[in-house]
């Protein structure tokens, strides 16, 4: 007898999601993309068509319901309100109407990280934001894991990736941060945003164990100084730091040992590798 269609949900389906999404239509499973604008997912894609800010547009789509849940949510706007419309509001109002999947996973951020003096982080560090972005996130951390779900929640750091093209822009533009104070940075890939979660999916349907939290970041945490230096030299401009200092988050180097221990292989290990297709797209 022929093996039930794999049924995939992404919910907040937009660029790292329709990454995943395109990954899992190639390989034959019934894939469904929950955004606002469903034209902008990939092909072959069901789209769901609902507004994450207004709950009456969530319940309208009725029941939800696949073996595996993807949640990659983006606020509002980058104001208080905005993330606790997305992640406190409208995640209460998904869960609400989603049948128990077998695993969910949930993207996270670092910014439920409030350590500073370039301390070393892991899953297991302290999480007491003070930023109202990271509290709103800890909250949905929080909600997915009192739903006693199967779960993975993954705490992504400073993605970078085609079409990110803000940083090197500013060392164009000799908007390099001053060398006081020393902030360490932590970055990942876009395509090893995809791949790790997808990396995890086959684990789960392989029937392999995984972690119920990940820190998803590369190998390399690394002054935010150095960075810019090295690009810089890699565009033939004056390293010019005349950019404010960074004061969005505490310096801290975020570790990715549990990432490598589940067996993932990064794509792009280091900013160097990471960047240099990067500066291909800006030359361009």
């Amino acid at each position: 007898m022929k093996p039930a269609t794999k049924k995939l949900l992404i919910i907040g389906c937009g660029d790292i999601g329709g990454g995943v999404a395109s990954h899992y239509v190639a390989k034959g499973w019934q894939v469904q993309g929950l955004r606002r604008d469903i034209s902008k997912l990939p092909p072959g894609v069901e789209g769901l068509a609902a507004d994450l800010g207004d709950a009456d547009s969530i319940r309208a789509l009725g029941p939800l319901q696949a073996d595996y849940v993807l949640m990659t949510l983006t606020p509002m706007s980058y104001r208080p309100e905005g993330y606790r419309k997305i992640f406190e509001e409208a995640l209460a109002t998904v869960m609400a109407g989603l049948q128990a999947p077998q695993h969910l996973l949930f993207v996270s951020s670092s910014g439920v990280y409030d350590q500073s003096g370039h301390d070393w982080v892991d899953e297991d560090s302290a999480t007491e934001p003070s930023r109202f972005s990271g509290q709103s996130i800890l909250k949905a951390e929080q909600s997915i894991a009192a739903s006693a779900w199967p779960h993975s929640i993954v705490r992504f750091a400073g993605i970078y990736g085609p079409g990110r093209l803000q940083m090197i822009g500013k060392v164009r533009r000799g908007e390099c941060v001053p060398d006081e104070p020393l902030h360490y940075s932590n970055r990942i890939h876009r395509d090893d945003c995809v791949g790790f979660l997808c990396h995890l999916i086959d684990r789960v349907a392989a029937g392999e164990p995984v972690e119920k939290c990940y820190l998803g970041v590369d190998d390399m945490p690394v002054a935010i100084q150095q960075v810019q230096r090295w690009l810089a030299e890699q565009l033939g401009v004056a390293y010019r730091q005349e950019g404010e200092p960074i004061a969005r988050t505490g310096s801290k180097r975020c570790s990715n040992r549990r990432l490598r221990d589940s067996g993932y292989q990064l794509r792009h290990p280091d900013y160097r590798s990471g960047f240099a297709e990067l500066l291909e797209e800006f030359k361009r």
